[in-house]
């Protein structure tokens, strides 16, 4: 039986349905829209833009500091995708198409693009320009325009060379979009692999005096600066992390647990959810839901009662 297809876009990339804008792009006969296979999805996941859904099974649960401290890189890849005036994709052999656009606060300064498999909707590569602004940039600042950084990041079997039209995308940010009006230059590029090593949940560190009987969900990382925004007295008992696993599949984990949670309660409204009850004695809650604009995040707070 064939696979039947959804024509599907991200809402970052939907204008684009309508018409090309480039060249490249009006010579081709390739679909405009990204190919995603059809499949039962929950109801919350088939919120989740196919674009997204794409560069999260990408990205995993891998993070860095390029945009902010030490954050999800799928979220930064999204949050670079952002403006619909820098909307653009094109077409490059192999049935591949480079779909970018620019973070919304930091025009060309802050970017992002994907090159995209065309048939299957795979995210095969992707980049990020940016200023290393969170790498301890509250005491040294951003980089400048002159001192950029491209990160690249290639799915297993993806080499340097296939990545190519990632590294021409990152040439044609226009001089106007940049704060010093010159042409940009790069000081470094890095690839990654985006193997198990790179994409797997890590340990999470809890932070000083936070109960060691409370579970945290596995799949996560810390929401650093979320986390960073707590003193420290309040640190002791909420812990903030980030996942691209879905809502439910967050509390599902807490209302599933072994023993279960004594005089446990759980709802969940719309987009967001919690959980709440005890374990050895100590009551805290879990409350999830995504961040504004960005239904492929979750946002996790577990808070101990004081």
């Amino acid at each position: 039986m064939p696979f039947r297809f959804r024509l599907a876009l991200s809402s970052v990339f939907l204008a684009l349905s309508v018409s090309c804008v480039t060249s490249a792009c009006a010579a081709s006969s390739a679909p405009q829209l990204v190919l995603v296979p059809e499949s039962e999805r929950a109801p919350e996941a088939a919120r989740v833009p196919a674009l997204d859904r794409a560069v999260t099974a990408f990205a995993g649960l891998a993070s860095g500091s390029y945009y902010w401290p030490e954050g999800l890189l799928a979220e930064q890849l999204i949050a670079g995708l952002a403006s619909s005036r820098h909307r653009r994709q094109q077409a490059v052999a192999g049935g591949r198409r480079v779909l970018s656009s620019y973070r919304l606060p930091n025009g060309g300064g802050e970017r992002a693009a994907l090159l995209v498999d065309d048939r299957s909707g795979d995210v095969l590569a992707a980049a990020l320009a940016h200023r290393e602004c969170g790498v301890g940039s509250s005491t040294k600042g951003c980089r400048d325009d002159q001192h950029a950084v491209l990160s690249i990041f290639l799915r297993p079997g993806i080499d340097r060379a296939q990545a190519q039209p990632l590294l021409e995308w990152s040439r044609t940010v226009p001089n106007e979009d940049l704060d010093s009006g010159e042409e940009e230059k790069f000081e470094k590029t890095e690839y990654t692999t985006m193997d198990a090593a790179h994409t797997k949940a890590l340990p999470v560190v809890r932070p000083k005096g936070f109960a060691a009987q409370v579970p945290l969900y596995p799949r996560a990382v810390i929401y650093r600066t979320g986390q960073d925004a707590l003193s420290d007295k309040k640190a002791r008992r909420v812990l903030r992390l980030q996942t691209v696993d879905s809502v439910a599949q967050v509390l599902a984990f807490y209302k599933q647990l072994s023993p279960p949670l004594d005089g446990i309660e759980s709802e969940m409204d719309g987009a967001s959810g919690y959980v709440l009850g005890s374990r050895n004695g100590i009551a805290f809650s879990v409350n999830a839901k995504p961040p504004r604009d960005m239904p492929a995040i979750t946002n996790i707070e577990i808070e101990i009662a004081e």
